[in-house]
């Protein structure tokens, strides 16, 4: 492996498929010289760890890493079947896997020694067995952004999330805006990304949605579902990451084209599925007083009291913000990708039958 030291504002790399350029201006010594035409057998320069690339949105920005030559380091926890999937994602040799323990400070700087760009995807909107919501969101991206500053590193992107605010509602908007001001403290020309809610293969979004659809009571909302969301494709977040990587720091905030009431996501994940369409509306508060007593049950409910603050809350964006247009990316609607994984919710005498526009 040929690992070094870069500044990513002068590189340029494959315009595909992302169509646009990174370019850094090489540091004399110890540096990654880029070559190729672009894709996974050239070398992009970029020498990036990924924290949380185990999660959902991991695989993608990963896979983008991979797809111009970029050498990736994977710090893990756990199982081996948790992460081997995105051994395939880089070329033979370019991925490599270290473990490590968000409050070890010495893992944490092992797996960034080598590197120039340092990608925090950690989070969690639910206390876990082994840690809090603000060990992973505030304490752990505080403990990050330090070990990528005094190693040196030239960029680093912390993910976050539309409307993190230390005076929300929310525990987990709050532990991210928290953790925004942790990662700028150490590290002040950081990238931040806060997405709208994500909608993906794998998402807890719609998925979730259309597993209720099946359920007696249908998709619950609350206070009549008039609080209006802007989802983003998973694949744009991935591709707006990327290009970041070729700006300054800043607070970037991507979001879907089309605002969508809650109770509008609904119809429009019954149309999908081709499944009646049941709601059942709920007061919030008395949803989060029930939503209290279930969070301590040793049982996973399929709603939290964190699910109902956010799903009552408004997307507004930030006007100061860089945004997917800005990093001229086209957001991508749902109507236009959400069939390929909604699809396997429908009967099987439904499976393929089309939807009228």
């Amino acid at each position: 492996l040929f690992f070094g030291q870069s500044n990513l504002h002068s590189l340029p790399l494959s315009p595909q498929p992302l169509r646009m350029r990174l370019v850094p201006a090489l540091r004399a010594a110890n540096m990654v010289m880029p070559a190729g035409a672009g894709g996974r057998a050239s070398v992009s320069g970029i020498v990036a760890t990924v924290f949380g690339a185990t999660g959902f949105m991991g695989r993608y920005i990963h896979n983008r890493l991979g797809q111009i030559g970029s050498q990736t380091i994977i710090p893990y926890r756990g199982d081996e079947h948790d992460w081997r999937h995105l051994r395939v994602q880089g070329d033979m040799g370019q991925v490599q896997f270290v473990p490590f323990n968000i409050f070890d400070e010495a893992s944490i700087a092992n797996a960034m020694k080598h590197s120039n760009v340092v990608i925090n995807l950690i989070g969690q909107d639910q206390d876990s067995r082994h840690f809090s919501v603000e060990d992973a969101n505030t304490t752990g991206a505080g403990l990050i952004a330090k070990a990528a500053a005094d190693a040196g590193v030239d960029t680093f992107v912390q993910m976050s999330a539309l409307g993190a605010d230390a005076d929300s509602e929310s525990r987990f908007l709050r532990s991210k805006a928290e953790g925004e001001a942790a990662v700028l403290s150490a590290f002040p020309n950081a990238h931040i990304i806060r997405p709208a809610n994500i909608f993906g293969f794998e998402d807890r979004f719609l998925n979730t949605q259309a597993l209720f659809l099946k359920l007696p009571f249908g998709i619950p909302l609350y206070d009549g579902g008039k609080a209006v969301k802007r989802p983003v494709y998973s694949l744009d977040v991935a591709d707006g990451i990327l290009a970041a990587l070729g700006g300054e720091g800043g607070v970037y905030e991507f979001y879907g084209p089309q605002a969508m009431t809650m109770e509008e996501i609904a119809d429009f994940v019954s149309l999908q599925t081709q499944l009646p369409n049941k709601t059942t509306n709920y007061p919030s508060a008395i949803a989060r007083a029930f939503t209290r007593i279930t969070d301590k049950s040793p049982i996973d409910f399929m709603v939290s009291q964190e699910d109902v603050i956010r799903a009552t809350l408004d997307d507004k964006p930030t006007e100061s913000a860089i945004t997917l247009e800005d990093l001229d990316i086209e957001a991508t609607p749902m109507n236009r990708v959400a069939l390929n994984w909604l699809r396997r919710f429908r009967r099987p005498s439904e499976h393929d039958e089309l939807i009228e526009e």
